[in-house]
């Protein structure tokens, strides 16, 4: 274990495992890296993949959030500044470090990653990689940084569809002490795509709605809202 810092240097929002929607396509995603930043796996290094808007930045900030809130120091780094100069020096320091959307680390900086594990790994760094495809397709130049991401376990992070996203969305109406009916989610499945990064964004404007009028959603309120 690292020494307690009060630095932090995540830039990540504020998410937890508990806000995580959980769901037959991400439940072991969600599970498995829970354990990994508990202690009570013995894996040191995981790396995630999934399409855009699955969660796999929500569970890196949840992993972020959990060890920091101990008081160790963390780093978060989405793939494109991971690939700026000295980045990713130092980073042996961290209790956690996490590189979030792999896929955007240009070949220059392979070289620089490769070393960053494995200085990590020898400083028993715990190694949270997320990208939208596994390692082997996201057209690596270097061989030996492929086999170093692949030194942990990998886990897809599936998107919420169907009946689990209909039950996420009416989770985050719930937190609020607000409710949803089927008839408006209907509606809504039907307006646009049924994908959490396309209906959270609207959900939240319709609570802000709902909030303000404090009147229940329907699915007239809902047309007018959304200027229909």
């Amino acid at each position: 274990m690292h020494p307690q810092l009060t630095l932090s240097l995540d830039a990540t929002p504020a998410t937890s495992f508990d806000t995580f929607h959980v769901g037959v396509s991400n439940a072991v995603a969600h599970r498995s890296v829970n354990a990994f930043v508990e202690g009570s796996s013995a894996d040191r290094q995981i790396f995630l993949w999934g399409d855009e808007g699955a969660g796999k930045s929500h569970l890196l900030s949840a992993a972020c959030q959990q060890v920091s809130g101990r008081g160790y120091r963390i780093a978060y780094l989405p793939g494109e500044l991971a690939g700026q100069r000295d980045a990713l020096v130092g980073l042996e320091q961290c209790e956690l470090v996490c590189i979030d959307d792999l896929q955007r680390l240009g070949h220059a900086a392979e070289v620089d990653l490769c070393l960053c594990i494995e200085r990590c790994r020898a400083a028993d760094t715990m190694l949270l990689f997320a990208a939208d495809r596994p390692p082997e397709e996201l057209g690596l130049a270097r061989e030996d940084l492929l086999r170093l991401l692949d030194l942990g376990p990998r886990f897809r992070v599936g998107a919420l569809e169907g009946e689990s996203l209909r039950e996420a969305l009416k989770g985050d109406m719930e937190r609020r002490s607000l409710s949803i009916g089927d008839d408006v989610l209907d509606y809504l499945f039907r307006r646009f795509e049924p994908t959490m990064t396309t209906l959270q964004p609207v959900l939240e404007r319709l609570i802000d709605v709902a909030v303000s009028e404090r009147r229940k959603l329907t699915v007239a309120r809902v047309r007018t809202a959304l200027g229909e």
